[in-house]
């Protein structure tokens, strides 16, 4: 996937024709505007281009839901096909495969009613860093261990020992 070009706000603001052009002559019709000082830049792109976004995330969205919604393709095939999607399941053990599948179907049900993919993304990155976990080996076996040492007091924050 090509690179995105970028403009700053300043750009967009004093120079609105010449970053349209941009945006035009851009291959992924769409531009990310840095905003100094802020965490979140945004993201310009054609009315066309983001309705075509759109009717592409629905038509991967409803072949999801038919797959999902076929009990034989699900329990069969969904196991088999997700770590293509998400390589990090290889590191989960099956019971916990399982239960990502069965999770992620019923985070996404309740996500669309209310219109937000937020709690579906905190979902995969939950499970993405329980992958890690049983990837690590070491760290594995601290967290699987029984002996909790006493760190002693936590001083308060802002107090100096």
């Amino acid at each position: 996937m090509p690179e995105m070009q970028e403009v700053t706000f300043t750009d967009l603001l004093q120079r609105p024709t010449e970053t349209v052009e941009k945006l035009k002559s851009s291959r992924r019709r769409a531009l990310r505007v840095h905003r100094r000082g802020s965490e979140d830049d945004l993201i310009l792109t054609t009315a066309a281009r983001s309705a075509q976004d759109d009717q592409l995330l629905q038509v991967a969205t409803r072949l999801l839901r038919a797959i999902l919604s076929d009990p034989v393709v699900r329990s069969s095939h969904l196991l088999d096909l997700l770590p293509q999607v998400f390589p990090w399941l290889r590191f989960l053990p099956d019971t916990d495969r399982i239960e990502f599948a069965r999770e992620l179907i019923a985070v996404w049900d309740a996500s669309e009613d209310l219109d937000t993919p937020a709690p579906v993304l905190q979902l995969i990155t939950e499970w993405r860093n329980t992958a890690q976990v049983y990837a690590d080996p070491d760290l594995l076996a601290v967290l699987r261990s029984e002996v909790i040492e006493d760190g002693g007091a936590v001083p308060a924050p802002g107090e100096v020992l």
